[in-house]
Parts: C-alpha cells; sequence; structure tokens
C-alpha cells in the first residue's frame, strides 16, 4: 500500500504545530511542508484551499492583525477578510492539514488522528477490530467458531 500524503501549511515555532507535525510524520504520513511566513499563500491559494468552509474556522483570533483590523467586532464579507489573510500570513489560524479529500486546522490530536485514520498514538488502526455497530460478518463466524458456539 502507497503511504499516504498530506499537505502541512503553518508558520513560525509553535511547539503544538510540532508536536502534531511531528505525530503525523511518526504514523508514516508523508508531509509536503509550507511555512507560509516564508511562502505565503496568495489569495487563489487561499480560496481553492478553504473552498465554502465558513471563513471564521481559518481566522486567528489570536493574531495582533485580528484585533488592529478589529475583525472581533465585525467581520467583513468573505473577499475582504480572504485579501487580508493574503496581506498577513498571521491571520490565518494554524496548522492546516490537507489531503486530496480532506482539510482540517488547528492541533486536535484526535481530530487530526481521523481524518488521517491513524490511531490516537500516531499507528494505523487495526482494520480486524470489530466496532459495537458491526458485531456479524467474518469476525463474528471466527469468535463462533473458536468458542465452539
Amino acid at each position: 500500500m502507497a503511504p499516504k500524503r498530506a499537505k502541512f501549511y503553518s508558520y513560525g515555532d509553535d511547539a503544538m504545530c510540532v508536536e502534531i507535525k511531528d505525530f503525523i510524520e511518526k504514523a508514516g504520513v508523508l508531509l509536503e511542508i509550507r511555512d507560509i511566513g516564508e511562502k505565503p499563500l496568495s489569495l487563489d491559494e487561499l480560496n481553492h484551499l478553504f473552498g465554502h468552509i465558513d471563513i471564521r474556522h481559518f481566522l486567528n483570533t489570536f493574531s495582533d492583525a485580528y484585533a488592529k483590523y478589529r475583525l472581533d467586532k465585525n467581520l467583513p464579507p468573505r473577499d475582504k477578510v480572504l485579501e487580508l489573510m493574503a496581506q498577513d500570513h498571521t491571520l490565518i489560524r494554524r496548522p492546516i492539514i490537507q489531503t486530496s479529500r480532506l482539510l482540517t486546522v488547528g492541533c486536535n490530536k484526535k481530530r487530526v488522528a481521523e481524518m488521517l485514520q491513524l490511531g490516537v498514538n500516531g499507528s494505523e488502526p487495526r482494520e480486524d477490530r470489530v466496532s459495537e455497530g458491526n458485531r456479524g460478518g467474518r469476525n463474528a463466524r471466527e469468535r463462533m467458531t473458536a468458542t465452539g458456539k
């Protein structure tokens, strides 16, 4: 099976972002890392990346620029917010992790693990586990055969 791949967008030396990046890499996911402080995202890239998802999910409310532009008081239209993000990368919440089909933002290890289909400890989830809602099928037959039932 080919290794999993993801894009990892971040900037600066944030300890939590580094921890998430290490967690993903230790699980064997190949990351394409982009420091958006060194190579900012263009307006077109931001539009493509965020799609139609509510822009507030991607706003870094702890950024000095967030207060400077008074985004806490009155959020301008989406296009204006994207323009501000393209001009000032600190307005973008980090890290952004993107696969071919999915996208998540922030340092929630459980959410990242679910998106990348990893165990919380960073390992691949086992395929042979039987969930509460799936007790039938081959695994159930094997258990019955093994126990003589």
